[in-house]
C-alpha cells in the first residue's frame, strides 16, 4: 500500500518509530514524503542518512528544503523573498531552524555566526556536508504524480487543473506557481471547497493547528476536506506535535509522538 509521510523537519525518532510502525502494518509499503526534512528538529542530518537507506520511498521538496538547497549550492527552484541570495537566505532561516540543522553536521556556533560578518565563509561551512546529501536536497522533485492522488508541499490553487498536463509539466515555465507551490497555504474555506482537480492531494507545509476550527481540542491529525489531505502534524513545532503516515488505500493514518512512540491516530 502506499503510505503518504508529512513534515518530518529534522526529527529522527519519529521517523524511525513512524517507519517501524509502518513496516509492520504492510510489509510491502510504499513510501512518499511531503518534503521538509531539515530544520527546526535536531537531527536533520540523521533523518537524510535514514531516507537514503530507503529503497521504497519516493520524496519532494518542501520550502526548508528549497532554502537549504539555496544555502549549500547557491540554486533553489522557487522564488522566494531572499530574491536568490544566498546570504540574505541563510541569515532569514537562522530564524526558522537552519542553526539547528547545521549543528547536527557538527558544524559550530563560531562557524555559523563567522557568515553574517562574512557571507563568503558559507562555503565553509558546505564543506562539512556529505555530498551525497547536497545531490539529496538538489535533486527533489516538486511533485508526484499518481493516478489516483498527486503529492505536492505547500499549495495548488483550487480553481487549477492539476492534469493533463501534469502538475510538474505546468511548474516548468511558471515560477509564480514553483512559489505558490511551496510556500502558498490554504485558507480553510479552501480547505472545504470543491476542487477543480480530479484526484485527491496530499499536502505538507502548513500544520494542522492553524485551523483550529477544523482541528478542535484533539491533538494534531491529518485535515481532511474535498480531495484534500494536510499532513503536517507539527511533529517539530508543538509539545504534542505528530509524525503522521496516512495510507490511501485504507485511509487510515498511524502516528508517532516525538519520542517516537506509536499513538492513537
Amino acid at each position: 500500500m502506499r503510505w503518504i509521510i508529512g513534515d518530518v523537519h529534522g526529527m529522527l525518532r519519529p521517523l524511525e518509530g513512524l517507519l517501524a510502525g509502518i513496516g509492520r502494518a504492510d510489509s510491502e509499503a510504499r513510501l512518499y514524503f511531503v518534503g521538509d526534512y531539515v530544520n527546526r528538529g535536531l537531527e536533520s542530518k540523521g533523518v537524510i542518512d535514514l531516507l537514503l537507506t530507503l529503497n521504497n520511498a519516493r520524496f519532494i521538496r518542501g520550502n526548508h528544503d528549497d532554502i537549504f538547497d539555496q544555502v549549500i549550492g547557491g540554486q533553489n527552484y522557487a522564488p522566494n523573498a531572499s530574491k536568490g541570495d544566498r546570504a540574505v537566505a541563510f541569515k532569514w532561516f537562522t530564524e526558522h531552524g537552519l542553526v539547528e540543522t547545521l549543528q547536527s553536521y557538527g558544524i559550530a556556533n563560531s562557524q555559523i555566526a563567522r557568515v553574517y560578518q562574512r557571507p563568503q565563509s558559507i562555503n565553509e561551512i558546505v564543506s562539512a556536508i556529505p555530498q551525497a546529501h547536497i545531490d539529496f536536497i538538489h535533486n527533489l522533485p516538486a511533485a508526484i504524480d499518481e493516478d489516483e492522488f498527486f503529492v505536492t508541499h505547500g499549495k495548488w490553487d483550487i480553481n487549477d487543473f492539476a492534469e493533463s498536463p501534469s502538475i510538474s509539466e505546468q511548474l516548468v515555465t511558471d515560477p509564480a506557481r514553483r512559489h505558490q507551490l511551496l510556500w502558498g497555504r490554504f485558507s480553510q474555506t479552501e480547505v472545504a471547497a470543491p476542487k477543480a482537480w480530479q484526484r485527491v492531494g496530499y499536502f505538507g507545509h502548513t500544520p494542522v493547528d492553524t485551523y483550529p476550527a477544523l482541528l478542535g481540542n484533539r491533538d494534531p491529525v491529518p485535515l481532511r476536506g474535498t480531495k484534500i489531505v494536510l499532513l503536517d502534524t507539527a511533529a517539530a513545532l508543538l509539545p504534542n506535535g505528530r509524525l503522521t503516515a496516512f495510507c490511501h488505500e485504507r485511509q487510515m493514518c498511524l502516528q508517532t509522538d516525538r519520542q517516537g512512540k506509536l499513538v492513537a491516530g
